[in-house]
């Protein structure tokens, strides 16, 4: 048997948890982190932002994202998400004056900011504030997760699975059953209690049936 990778998702609660304190981090790494969030990409797409990323459209805000994996794709951006960007455009700028990349890295301005750079941050932060996930367990360091909350939520917003795919840069719609799975596991794990209270109640109500119930039941 082949094993398979498990595809795991924040829950809404972690992920606040999480960014309370990630917007107190340094201002850089913090809109870094938010940046990554809100465009629902691969961290090596975030870390090779560059600072031309920007660019409108009639009207909409838009941004193009070099995948290092892929290719070079465009997709609409909210207003609030590309004054976040500028801003962290005009920070590296005023900082470090003309650079490729947004996010750089301080000891070779020609470099992106390294991921292990970045990881080693954010973890530190973590253990600092002892931030644990839903299970009590310290959160790790898995930005892959952040890009799963993000196409899971377009899931949770109804849209069809090729405006999905080209939200989060894919070429095609394969991978988009993922996170549609991820959705209804988490709608099955959030309504569990409610599920079962309902049952209580039937139950409750199916009191006297005896025989009858039991066939219902063996035969559901």
């Amino acid at each position: 048997k082949v094993a398979t990778a498990e595809f795991r998702v924040y829950s809404d609660e972690e992920l606040k948890r999480l960014n309370a304190h990630i917007t107190k981090m340094d201002e850089q790494i913090a809109r870094c982190m938010i940046i990554h969030q809100m465009l629902g990409n691969r961290i090596s797409d975030t870390l090779i932002l560059r600072r031309n990323c920007l660019f409108e459209m009639d009207g909409q805000d838009m941004i193009t994202i070099h995948q290092m994996k892929t290719r070079t794709f465009e997709k609409p951006i909210s207003r609030e998400l590309a004054m976040l960007i500028q801003k962290a455009i005009d920070h590296t700028a005023e900082k470090y004056g003309e650079t490729k990349y947004i996010f750089v890295d301080e000891n070779n301005l020609e470099k992106p900011l390294q991921y292990g750079t970045l990881a080693c941050k954010v973890m530190a932060m973590i253990t600092r504030e002892n931030l644990c996930d839903d299970q009590g367990k310290p959160f790790g360091f898995n930005t892959h997760m952040f890009r799963h909350y993000y196409g899971v939520k377009l899931t949770e917003m109804h849209l069809d699975d090729w405006t999905i795919s080209k939200l989060l840069g894919h070429k095609d719609v394969r991978s988009v059953r993922y996170y549609r799975r991820m959705s209804n596991q988490m709608m099955a794990d959030e309504t569990r209690k409610a599920r079962q209270k309902m049952s209580d109640i039937i139950m409750e109500n199916l009191e006297g049936w005896g025989d009858e119930y039991e066939k219902v039941r063996q035969n559901d």
